[in-house]
């Protein structure tokens, strides 16, 4: 799949039509079109925000600097797929493809989201995991999307959890924004620290907050973390921390009302967190294993 997105590259950018499409002039309708469109290309949750420069790279892959251009960024977030990594444990060899499918589907997206505002008159650039110009966690945060939480530099939003992958279109024709959302993550994250028990490689951390570049925030050890996902004998990459996360789950109403209570009762996140261990969630549902467990060896596919 990484090959398969890497071919859409140049497809990131391009001509903007030099004439002016009538678009009306309420930057809010601008905005739901704009989403609305998003959502028929089958993004799962979609926001606007404003780019703030901090959130620019100040230079490419090439080292050429990169000119912040674009005032407004259209933030996607693709869904991994609850089905899937019910079955994984998080570790084995769907982690790292169920990371490309998001990204692949993100970049599908983002490309032509990019290209139809292009043909309306507007510059308008798509940013992804293959070529980016932004960092997309400030605007995921930035975009009303979610909050930062204990795993660390890691976005979780409150009807995903951290299931998601992101994609980004930058652009300079005008739009409404969202604003950035509190649901209570800060309180629920310093009690819950489920993420961090299950933690195959102790990356994330039991601790408080810390500052990092003049933001509190749970700092992972990157280092650790990068280790085990590179050098994994049983699997490809890790997810464990996003399978096991008490807000990775389906959508239906009865786990909608148990997010509710975490949102708003903070007295109720000991229990929430000891029925999320007791209903198993987190675990494996082999039931649901639909893949081989196979990897690229030796120059043959082996088990």
């Amino acid at each position: 799949m990484s090959g398969i997105s890497r071919s859409l590259l140049t497809l990131h950018d391009g001509r903007t039509s030099p004439d002016l499409a009538p678009l009306p002039d309420d930057l809010q309708e601008r905005a739901n079109h704009l989403k609305a469109m998003g959502y028929f290309l089958d993004a799962d949750i979609i926001g606007i925000c404003e780019v703030p420069i901090y959130a620019w790279y100040s230079h490419d892959g090439q080292g050429n600097p990169i000119q912040p251009r674009h005032r407004y960024a259209i933030v996607l977030l693709i869904d991994q797929g609850y089905e899937t990594m019910a079955a994984s444990s998080g570790d084995d060899w769907m982690s790292s493809a169920q990371s490309m499918r998001a990204y692949l589907k993100g970049s599908v997206i983002a490309c032509t989201l990019a290209d139809y505002i292009r043909q309306l008159g507007h510059e308008a650039r798509a940013h992804t995991n293959d070529d980016s110009e932004v960092l997309h966690i400030p605007l995921t945060l930035l975009a009303g999307l979610g909050e930062l939480s204990r795993i660390g530099e890691l976005v979780l939003n409150p009807f995903l959890g951290p299931r998601f992958k992101t994609s980004v279109v930058t652009t300079n024709l005008p739009l409404a924004v969202d604003k950035p959302i509190d649901f209570g993550l800060q309180t629920f994250c310093q009690s819950c620290m489920k993420c961090a028990r299950e933690c195959p490689c102790g990356a994330i951390s039991f601790g408080e907050k810390v500052m990092f570049n003049g933001y509190e925030m749970w700092k992972p050890d990157v280092e650790a973390c990068v280790r085990y996902r590179v050098m994994n004998p049983a699997g490809s990459g890790c997810g464990r921390c996003m399978k096991v996360c008490p807000f990775n789950k389906p959508g239906l109403m009865r786990y909608r009302a148990a997010l509710w209570l975490a949102m708003q009762v903070p007295a109720c996140h000991r229990l929430l967190l000891w029925l999320d261990d007791w209903l198993a969630y987190g675990r494996r549902i082999p039931a649901w294993k639909w893949w081989w467990d196979l990897e690229w060896r030796d120059g043959r596919i082996q088990q």
